[in-house]
């Protein structure tokens, strides 16, 4: 039986616009009649076991998931029921903005995943910006696509470094951009609208106009993320860029030395590629 219980926590980071976050709500209406496998799939963009295979390729990445953790934007709780798995991870406050993914998508995952062990996942309707749990309570975070949606990113991670014990590990899996990436190319992403085929594929009107500003994104160079790493306070222990092997991904290197791991299996996202930072709290 699915347990649709939730915490609401105090939001402080608010949509900018009436388009930011509709993705996430007409999906969870659509997804919730769906299988669990569906689900994901059609959210994340990923299957629950590449989920998996992707952590543990990232060095140090899988071990750090041990004790009580916090997942930071966690949509539909895939990413956290998955490392909920492990039998060395107490509970995950599962975080998560959109309240309709919490309420009707959530259970379906946690039960499915984890079965007489979902309640090992807290779920949360909240903001990662405002976690309200004590300071030094908590022994990981994690974060899976969701931190390039944060418009004060020093912000998010600060707050996260606050409830993270010293020592405790933060894990991200997002994109980041060549430090050599124009301004203007910068622009370019941002300004790009979605066609037809995702508007419908995401059950939105086909004749809007959405662009993915509208919708939340941002993308930062590898040289941004340092820095918000640095003034939040974490040490990054480990960095990877994982791709969907294709011929765009071959073609395309990163420019600051990295490790490069190509994936037989969707990445999902932008490009369909991601890096992995595993990050220290000072």
């Amino acid at each position: 039986m699915q347990n649709n219980t939730y915490q609401v926590w105090k939001k402080i980071q608010q949509p900018i616009n009436e388009h930011e976050f509709l993705v996430g709500k007409t999906l969870a209406h659509e997804l919730a009649g769906k299988h669990y496998r569906d689900i994901a799939i059609q959210y994340i963009f990923i299957t629950p076991e590449d989920v998996e295979k992707t952590f543990k390729l990232l060095p140090l990445a899988w071990d750090s998931f041990q004790g009580r953790g916090v997942d930071l934007g966690g949509g539909i709780a895939c990413i956290s029921s998955i490392i909920a798995r492990k039998e060395e991870v107490k509970d995950i406050h599962c975080v998560e903005y959109t309240e309709e993914l919490v309420k009707l998508c959530q259970p379906i995952i946690k039960q499915s995943i984890l079965g007489d062990r979902a309640d090992k996942i807290v779920s949360v309707v909240g903001d990662f910006n405002n976690l309200e749990l004590p300071d030094a309570s908590m022994d990981f975070a994690v974060s899976w696509d969701s931190i390039h949606h944060s418009y004060e990113p020093v912000k998010t991670l600060s707050e996260c470094r606050r409830v993270l014990k010293k020592g405790g590990r933060l894990v991200i899996i997002d994109r980041a951009h060549n430090n050599s990436t124009p301004d203007s190319e910068i622009e370019r992403m941002l300004n790009i609208v979605y066609d037809k085929e995702y508007l419908r594929k995401n059950y939105l009107d086909e004749n809007m106009t959405l662009t993915r500003r509208d919708n939340g994104e941002h993308e930062w160079r590898y040289q941004e993320l340092e820095h918000f790493f640095i003034e939040s306070g974490f040490k990054l222990l480990s960095r990877v860029a994982i791709k969907t092997d294709t011929p765009d991904n071959r073609a395309l290197k990163n420019d600051v030395g990295d490790v490069e791991l190509l994936v037989p299996f969707n990445m999902g996202g932008f490009g369909h590629r991601k890096v992995g930072f595993v990050l220290e709290a000072l």
